[in-house]
């Protein structure tokens, strides 16, 4: 009966855990957080702004040389190993590929539309898609992230569904999303300064 307590305790603080919103995403600033259709809190945009006074690439050529919207391939393979040692995986025949295609949509005027994905490790590779909308002021370009989604390249003996909005849970990591959506309007900061 002791060992009975004993899980069910465990499993209820990994349930909870599992299921805690993470606090912080909705203090950070150019968050912006919307509810799916279950009414589950989710990442619905992300807005920064970088100041910029000299470019010497175009806005558009540096995010075409700088983002990517290559197809990724998700599996439900079985994942084994850890970082101390090599890992293997054990094929269950299910993986899809998803997203890519051209990763500029639209220039007009200083705006530039773009869609890319890129990925951030959590034990896991994860793989964040997203579409970009940059304006170029005199001294400041406004990057907006929007349609941000994210899948894990393997999930074991679950089903790889794709990508699925960012929840805004502690599981989800949202924090990790927003550094590697971070990481992308850096590479192209520095492409536009870069002589």
């Amino acid at each position: 009966m002791k060992k009975l307590i004993g899980y069910v305790a465990v499993l209820a603080m990994l349930t909870s855990c599992a299921s805690q919103k993470m606090m912080s995403i909705y203090q950070t600033s150019g968050v912006e957080i919307a509810q799916n259709s279950s009414g589950v809190d989710i990442l619905n945009k992300y807005n920064t702004s970088r100041p910029i006074t000299v470019f010497h690439s175009s806005l558009s050529l540096c995010i075409a040389q700088e983002l990517d919207n290559s197809p990724v391939v998700l599996t439900s393979e079985n994942y084994f190993g850890s970082p101390w040692w090599s890992y293997y995986n054990i094929p269950n025949q299910q993986s899809i590929t998803v997203s890519g295609g051209d990763t500029i949509k639209l220039v007009e005027g200083n705006h530039v539309v773009a869609e890319a994905v890129t990925d951030y490790l959590h034990r896991t590779k994860y793989f964040v898609n997203y579409t970009l909308t940059t304006t170029r002021h005199q001294n400041n370009i406004d990057y907006l992230f929007s349609n941000i989604k994210q899948a894990q390249q393997y999930t074991g003996s679950v089903v790889n569904d794709g990508f699925e909005n960012v929840k805004t849970l502690e599981s989800a990591h949202p924090n990790l999303v927003i550094e590697a959506l971070n990481k992308e309007v850096d590479k192209i900061q520095e492409c536009l300064l870069r002589q």
